[in-house]
């Protein structure tokens, strides 16, 4: 039996080493691989290139979510076991024919898993990882603007901004996002945050052995991966009990064209049964900044600032500071009411916000003279067509996957640069950031 010795708990080093085996071998374990496989038809590694964006991106690379509308209750599952309703129609007719086959004696029922076909988990609401995440950043934020003294620089909401700013200089980059769009772009995001995929199986995603003992050496696996192709899902190599929808596959088809009326392929269903995430960035952020500035209020409704006193002595007309002398000065904060923070500033300056912040976040990090162009081009459109095709524009120039650890195009790079005998990482990155840069500005 072969021996993947993968989990959470080992050095970085390990980590990646046996990682690395699990990921070459593993796929050896199936009947009719003989050769180090990364992929076949039914299984498809997740983390490998584009894959990582299904049910997250449409094809313009802008982050999406799911109408919860269009979500289903898996039946005979608990109520909060939901996916899109194409997805648990299939699902359906599936455990139809597993159950079935299983009556037959056609799965074994002695096997380590895959003896029963149930929903263990579904969809995750996206929203509440977000929010999750938010007030995760409000703790980190809190801390900062204490240790670096600026509570005695915020005053009110106005005064705020600067520090909030600071604070997105100093922390967001794209392993801490902290817009809505680009945490659904992120790792953090899971393929359960589409209600395209589910899990039959509640083990942790960490021990790779189990993966090998309990799945890819048992016979019944055999039969779960081409079961599941037959409906149009694929496995998850790396979690391979949880399937996710192929939206182009045949078998996927009659569902999608049942729900629907029309089956266009991948593209057609996240046009349809998804909605891009730029449209309310703008209240989201102006909510967030909120809530950001009335933690501090909480936190610190009130702050003592004491300063060295000025006086003029009896003996000459020029003011001195005495130390022993104190003057204190009293800051008062006050909340702020939701309702009015769209109104306290224009379009302009909350694009400018967001324009820095995605240039953040993103990893892209433009200088400033870009900046201030994306700002410039940003604000005439809003004047002259609308605050939509401004932030079509603005979403053009950071919501590209390409520059992301882990694309094909990094990847590429990387190999490139390998075979040149350049070994840095950070060539890689700085080399995949310019091209990206410069690609995003071929027009306009």
């Amino acid at each position: 039996m072969a021996i993947f010795e993968g989990k959470n708990n080992l050095s970085a080093k390990k980590m990646m080493t046996h990682r690395a085996n699990f990921s070459i071998n593993a796929l050896t374990l199936l009947n009719r691989v003989s050769e180090p496989t990364l992929e076949t038809t039914q299984i498809k590694d997740l983390h490998l290139d584009e894959r990582l964006f299904i049910g997250r991106i449409d094809e313009d690379n802008n982050p999406l979510f799911v109408k919860q509308s269009l979500l289903k209750t898996f039946g005979g599952s608990r109520p909060s076991n939901v996916g899109l309703n194409f997805v648990v129609d299939a699902f359906t007719d599936m455990k139809k024919k597993f159950d079935n086959d299983l009556n037959l004696g056609r799965i074994n029922r002695n096997a380590p898993a895959l003896t029963e076909l149930s929903i263990k988990k579904s969809y995750i609401n996206p929203f509440d990882s977000y929010n999750q995440i938010l007030n995760t950043r409000i703790a980190v934020f809190k801390n900062f603007v204490e240790s670096q003294g600026l509570l005695k620089e915020i005053h009110d909401f106005d005064s705020f901004t600067k520090a909030f700013m600071d604070y997105i200089e100093y922390d967001i980059a794209p392993e801490t996002p902290i817009t809505r769009s680009m945490i659904f772009m992120s790792g953090i995001y899971s393929p359960l945050n589409s209600g395209l995929a589910f899990e039959v199986d509640s083990a942790p995603y960490d021990i790779d052995q189990y993966k090998a003992d309990a799945y890819y050496s048992q016979r019944n696996f055999e039969y779960f991966k081409n079961l599941a192709s037959s409906f149009g899902f694929i496995v998850d190599k790396n979690i391979p009990w949880r399937l996710i929808a192929d939206l182009n596959s045949p078998q996927m088809t009659p569902y999608i064209e049942k729900t629907f009326g029309f089956a266009g392929g991948s593209n057609y269903v996240l046009a349809v049964a998804f909605t891009q995430t730029y449209g309310d960035d703008i209240p989201t952020i102006a909510d967030m900044m909120l809530k950001f500035y009335n933690a501090i209020v909480e936190y610190r409704y009130r702050t003592v600032i004491r300063e060295s006193a000025s006086t003029i002595t009896a003996h000459s007309s020029k003011t001195v500071f005495n130390k022993c002398a104190k003057k204190r000065k009293i800051i008062r904060r006050n909340k702020v009411n939701p309702a009015r923070i769209p109104s306290l500033y224009d379009d302009g300056w909350w694009l400018d916000k967001y324009i820095k912040i995605r240039n953040r976040e993103t990893g892209l990090l433009y200088n400033e003279d870009v900046i201030r162009s994306i700002s410039r081009n940003a604000s005439d459109l809003v004047k002259t067509v609308d605050r939509p095709s401004a932030m079509s524009y603005i979403i053009s120039k950071f919501d590209n996957v390409e520059h992301l650890n882990g694309s094909l195009f990094y990847d590429i790079t990387r190999l490139e640069f390998a075979n040149e005998g350049i070994g840095l990482e950070q060539n890689v990155k700085e080399t995949v950031q310019r091209s990206v840069q410069a690609s995003n500005f071929v027009v306009y």
